[in-house]
């Protein structure tokens, strides 16, 4: 349609528009946005020759005129009226292809602008559209969160620091009838290169392994491994991966049903 708009089609492809146009009244609305935009955005780059320009044509007029006039009284006097015609005919065909050519570079410059301008606002409104996604996605999940932290059946316990660690604090989220398992990390010192906490599970006292996490996420929530019972929670710290039982004497936070 931008095509259209512009007069770059041929009979055909404009009659097939129009046709279109006629058929379908949002094709038609689109055409005269499309028209009103590119007439706004022409006026208001709209520019004026510089005077240098106007002033070359007259030099060229003039010039053409002298020759023209000095050849019709050597060659044929009695045909100046004929010669003068001809000047001028030479004088506006020289004034309306600089203009031509002038105004058809301010228009293919406006032109050029106008599609990067509808490019920018593609480009914009793709990005404002990722943005409302990440947003509601992210709204989702904290819905979701707080559906699961308000439920009747889940179980907040709270994990205090040990001696090793004793200003650590976690919560872990339970649901017993779900099974799920969520982790809040508090506060917890930074593990050793090639170390992990890992959280475990205690069930009639049967450490069972919760799964290990990382606290690049320390203050969100973190699902880790279902747990279908258990007394209590602890974690320790492990090397990287975790480990197939706990290390006691690395136990950093401890708390009870």
């Amino acid at each position: 349609m931008d095509l259209y708009v512009l007069g770059a089609l041929d009979k055909a492809e404009a009659e097939d528009v129009e046709q279109k146009a006629a058929a379908y009244p949002e094709i038609a609305e689109e055409l005269k946005t499309l028209q009103v935009s590119i007439e706004g955005f022409a006026q208001a780059h709209a520019v004026i020759p510089p005077a240098h320009v106007k002033k070359k044509i007259f030099e060229e007029i003039e010039k053409i005129a002298s020759e023209t006039q000095t050849k019709s009284i050597s060659i044929a006097p009695r045909k100046n009226k004929f010669n003068l015609l001809v000047a001028a005919s030479i004088t506006v065909t020289v004034i309306s292809c600089a203009l031509s050519g002038y105004f058809w570079s301010k228009w293919k410059n406006a032109e050029g602008q106008l599609i990067s301008m509808q490019q920018e606002n593609q480009i914009f409104a793709q990005n404002a559209n990722y943005m409302i996604d990440s947003s509601q996605l992210i709204l989702q999940e904290k819905n979701q969160y707080f559906t699961f932290v308000t439920d009747t059946a889940t179980t907040k316990v709270i994990l205090k620091g040990l001696p090793i660690s004793p200003s650590s604090v976690a919560l872990v989220f339970w649901n017993k009838n779900t099974k799920e398992v969520f982790l809040d990390v508090k506060s917890l010192p930074i593990p050793p290169e090639g170390m992990q906490y890992q959280l475990w599970a205690l069930d009639n006292g049967v450490p069972i392994d919760a799964g290990v996490f990382d606290l690049a996420n320390t203050g969100n929530l973190q699902k880790l491994k279902s747990i279908n019972s258990a007394q209590a929670f602890a974690v320790t710290l492990e090397k990287d991966g975790g480990s197939p039982s706990p290390t006691m004497e690395m136990i950093h936070i401890l708390g009870a049903i």
